[in-house]
């Protein structure tokens, strides 16, 4: 019962976040207009036209009004927040028994989650991270590692959490001057430097920050040459490095230390 319940509430969340990717980019509030509206005809949806994943199969991803071809998108950002909302109640229930911790812990890594799914669907859409996501999820980050230090009672947290922080921004900053200094072009925007604080803040420093660094890597140089051999992209083309920062920082949270456990018994350390 718990997993049906955090997947419908994946699935209503996930409905917000089709409205902020949609419209914080465009500059448009997320609190106005309140109805959701066909991104063709501009026409207002019903509450039939906007239930979570249903909707969309049984229109067959089309507006009912003008027809509109609506982005697969809505379906899976909808379906990908469930199905993470649902990993986090996993994470959160391996992590701790005791049901405060559980509730704190699973509240936390879904707005995690929230916030680099939002990011990762813009920047794959648009090549940038808004800083009200960016200054939003550091702020909440921040709020949010105090009270876990609090509750805890274990100053520790937010040591690494702070060190975590800067570190990852640091690391990004500086690839991102010796980058440009040699290309002669932006290798890394400002907007991966917040987002890889706002991981660090979260997640902490040992062995996230490393962990989420060589996985984002590993993906984005697959996923460049892979573009490149299909004529799709130029070498010279500009790759969002935010999504792969977004799926190696949920990669590292869900199995970061199984990973780095099974490294230093491969290396013998």
């Amino acid at each position: 019962m718990k997993y049906f319940l955090i997947v419908i509430f994946g699935l209503a969340i996930g409905s917000f976040l089709n409205v902020c990717i949609y419209r914080i980019p465009r500059k448009g509030s997320v609190a106005s207009p309140r109805r959701s509206f066909c991104p063709h005809c501009n026409h207002t949806l019903s509450a039939f036209d906007n239930i979570p994943v249903i909707s969309y199969i049984i229109l067959l991803g089309k507006c009912r009004y003008c027809k509109g071809r609506i982005s697969p998108r809505y379906f899976i950002v909808e379906l990908l927040t469930a199905f993470l909302f649902a990993m986090m109640l996993y994470r959160s229930m391996r992590l701790y028994h005791d049901i405060k911790y559980i509730i704190l812990e699973l509240l936390i890594s879904c707005i995690f989650v929230g916030f680099l799914i939002a990011i990762t669907f813009i920047d794959l859409e648009f090549t940038i991270i808004p800083n009200k996501l960016s200054y939003s999820g550091l702020i909440l980050g921040l709020l949010f590692t105090i009270t876990v230090t609090i509750v805890h009672k274990d100053y520790h947290i937010l040591i690494s959490r702070i060190i975590g922080a800067f570190a990852g921004a640091g690391i990004i900053l500086l690839i991102a001057i010796v980058g440009t200094a040699i290309f002669k072009k932006e290798a890394m925007g400002m907007g991966d430097v917040k987002l890889m604080a706002m991981i660090g803040l979260y997640l902490g420093w040992w062995p996230h920050i490393l962990i989420t660094l060589i996985f984002a890597s590993l993906f984005g140089s697959i996923m460049g040459v892979t573009l490149i051999i299909a004529s799709k992209k130029k070498m010279d083309s500009k790759i969002p490095f935010g999504p792969f920062l977004a799926l190696a920082a949920v990669i590292s949270m869900l199995y970061g230390e199984y990973i780095w456990n099974w490294y230093r018994n491969l290396m013998g350390l």
